[in-house]
């Protein structure tokens, strides 16, 4: 079953753990529907992300990602 999300935020102490656990489930979500976007957005204020930071994440994981059609 999913892991409760105040069990996961709470496992996370330092600034350096609540981005790492932001930019992992970004990594690993594609925003695509309402309810996807709406958890990363739940998350990143349980962590208490500022936005500028949730947008860094956001463009950098973007940049990142290449389409599957356009990989080699």
């Amino acid at each position: 079953s999913p892991l409760d999300l105040d069990t996961l935020v709470a496992g996370v102490q330092t600034d350096a753990q609540k981005l790492e656990l932001y930019t992992a489930s970004r990594l690993t979500i594609d925003p695509d529907t309402r309810a996807e976007r709406g958890y990363l957005d739940l998350l990143a204020g349980r962590l208490g992300l500022p936005d500028a930071l949730v947008d860094h994440v956001e463009a950098t994981v973007s940049a990142a990602k290449v389409p599957v059609s356009e990989k080699p």
